[in-house]
């Protein structure tokens, strides 16, 4: 279904799906677009709770990147893990697996 997409097609989209990258898939939309079309019809008070389509304004990236210094895990992949800014962890690892364990 590419190109334009009615609001009451969206919303339906919306309901069955909950899951922005499933969204913009079905809808044939890229994910920006989503964010504004769901803001619009926020405004318009036809979505309550956009905040239940999940990755539509924080993807939460599967992957973490190691760098020539460090090991970057976004904000996004930790944000209910009850971690905060300053806690310290201990470091283990083995063949395939690297642990981050919180110092107490």
């Amino acid at each position: 279904m590419p190109g334009k997409i009615s609001d009451k097609k969206l919303l339906e989209l919306i309901r069955q799906y909950k899951d922005a990258d499933k969204i913009c898939q079905a809808a044939g939309i890229k994910l920006n677009t989503l964010q504004n079309r769901v803001a619009k019809l926020t405004y318009l008070k036809k979505i309550e709770d956009p905040s239940v389509i999940l990755g539509l304004y924080k993807p939460i990236s599967k992957t973490v990147r190691l760098n020539k210094n460090s090991i970057i895990i976004t904000r996004a992949r930790i944000d209910n893990s009850g971690f905060e800014t300053g806690d310290e962890f201990e470091v283990s690892y083995d063949d395939k697996h690297i642990i981050l364990t919180k110092v107490e």
